[in-house]
């Protein structure tokens, strides 16, 4: 297989001749390339020659020679990233069991109520929730994240990568738009089931969104950042990535240092060398290497026990904004959210 030049199988085939792609001269031999040293050139020309011969239906001899080039230009690159991520092993992927609410330490709120949730109610509340289909799917989501998205930068704030982070949490809260839109109209035609399903479809991203932002704390240097100038834990900034404000705010952070940390195998990676490591900045938990310091200043509490006070003020602000933006979620839902904060199960 390793024996073909890159250029020389394009420029022989029909499609890369027709479609005017390859010069030989440019593809040095596939397999003896490191890939990221190809010229770019080389990378055009098999793709664009591929796409051409899928366009026009060429088969026979053309087709098996793009087939066989791609088939080793996978294998190189395949090659190259094993060898750039040769250290920890991969962790598997976590388990999508989502334990009942009676098993975890939940939190309850109330969205967009003129005074805080009655903590006098909490089991006739909680004894509510246990069955309540939205809130389900919205915990359900928080474990989701660590399962379905586990190496997805953007879906944990991980690798420096603030901007996809920050739009992917739009596009979660534009997807909860589309569903309600979709409730709505079901709801106007009678039909009932149909408004229900959106709304637990709108649920489940409330979910997804509620994760990401819970772990801009846990995954960043922003309680590491906060504390130094605060009298009490709660004079640090509630950082809100959904809205103007937020993103304004963390744009200036990163301008001063803010920073989140390196996982090998998450992608997109935007870190500049030798920021710590996921595993040396996380606050997930109170056992792990950041998260068990104590800030002296502040009644001695953890960093994670900040972090976690700082996720669950933002979670409510999120349940807040999205029932007032989404009254329609409320009303069939009902008043209280529970879920859990600072979800981890990624074993990174």
């Amino acid at each position: 297989m390793c024996k073909a030049a890159l250029g020389d199988w394009i420029g022989s085939t029909d499609a890369g001749s027709k479609a005017g792609y390859g010069d030989p001269s440019l593809c040095p031999n596939l397999c003896d390339c490191h890939p990221t040293n190809l010229p770019l050139t080389c990378w055009t020309s098999m793709l664009g020659a591929i796409h051409t011969c899928r366009n026009n239906n060429w088969k026979g001899p053309s087709m098996r020679k793009l087939r066989y080039g791609a088939a080793c230009l996978a294998l190189s690159v395949s090659s190259l990233t094993s060898a750039q991520q040769a250290g920890p092993p991969k962790p598997p992927r976590p388990p999508e069991t989502v334990p009942s609410l009676r098993e975890v330490k939940s939190v309850i709120v109330c969205g967009d109520c003129d005074k805080p949730f009655d903590t006098s109610t909490h089991k006739q509340v909680m004894d509510g929730l246990l069955s309540n289909k939205y809130i389900g799917e919205l915990r359900k989501a928080l474990y989701w994240q660590d399962s379905a998205h586990q190496f997805e930068s953007k879906a944990h704030y991980d690798n420096c990568d603030f901007d996809g982070a920050t739009s992917y949490v739009d596009s979660l809260l534009a997807e909860i738009d589309g569903h309600v839109i979709a409730a709505k109209a079901a709801k106007e035609k009678g039909d009932g089931a149909a408004a229900e399903a959106r709304v637990v479809k709108a649920f489940f991203a409330l979910g997804q969104a509620l994760h990401g932002v819970q772990d801009f704390y846990a995954h960043t240097n922003y309680v590491e950042m906060s504390v130094g100038a605060a009298k009490k834990s709660t004079d640090i900034e509630v950082v809100m990535p959904w809205k103007r404000s937020g993103k304004d705010r963390i744009k200036e952070l990163v301008g001063n240092g803010l920073v989140s940390g390196f996982v090998v195998w998450g992608l997109p990676q935007h870190c500049a060398k030798g920021v710590a490591s996921h595993e040396d900045m996380a606050k997930d938990k109170e056992t792990t290497t950041s998260g068990k310091v104590r800030v002296a200043h502040l009644q001695n509490r953890s960093r994670y026990q900040i972090a976690a006070q700082l996720a669950r003020e933002a979670s409510q602000e999120l349940v807040d904004d999205a029932f007032r933006r989404w009254p329609l979620l409320k009303e069939i839902n009902g008043q209280h959210v529970a879920f859990e904060v600072l979800v981890d199960r990624r074993g990174l």
